[in-house]
């Protein structure tokens, strides 16, 4: 298990678990962080044809309401629960435990690097989180999410302090927040 978004500005966290029914791969597996947007998505498919996955998704104003770790370990739960069985250990990339399901769990910090089926949960949760940026960055021009992803690059933030926050803004983050009480 693994997620993505925690650090953005805008948009969701995703969190995917996996469960490999082949682990043998023809293209190259590792953290999602350490593969071209090409190569996370060429993963992306033959995970998707050798695994069984699992999404939770977490919006701005649930991640405002929760807090981002809270919102994390709400997304990484709804992912478990969509699996089509239960796995027999939950591998977590990371130095946590997620408490809210009756599974063996067990934390791995760097785990996307170190696990294969953490990093097919990696390089899934990053492809469906870039992509749901991208058709943010339709529905909000002006804002380069399709290019940052919502997170806070120079260019966002002058965007964001030229227009103001969208909708998929999370208004707990400093940067959003000092805009809407300084505007």
């Amino acid at each position: 298990m693994d997620e993505a978004g925690r650090g953005p500005l805008a948009g969701p966290v995703v969190a995917c678990a996996v469960l490999l029914r082949d682990a043998r791969f023809t293209v190259r597996v590792d953290d999602s962080k350490r593969l071209t947007p090409r190569a996370r998505q060429r993963a992306f498919r033959e995970i998707l044809a050798k695994a069984e996955v699992g999404l939770g998704i977490r919006h701005p104003e649930v991640i405002d309401t929760l807090n981002i770790f809270h919102a994390t370990l709400a997304a990484m739960r709804e992912a478990v629960l969509r699996l089509p069985r239960p796995p027999d250990c939950l591998l977590i990339d990371g130095p946590w435990d997620l408490p809210q399901v009756k599974l063996r769990t067990m934390p791995v910090v760097h785990g996307d690097r170190r696990s294969l089926s953490v990093a097919c949960a990696s390089i899934v949760a990053k492809v469906v989180r870039d992509h749901l940026m991208t058709w943010y960055d339709r529905r909000h021009p002006g804002y380069g999410f399709a290019r940052h992803k919502g997170y806070p690059t120079a260019a966002h933030l002058a965007h964001l302090a030229a227009h103001g926050p969208t909708p998929i803004h999370r208004r707990s983050f400093a940067p959003v927040a000092r805009l809407l009480v300084h505007g």
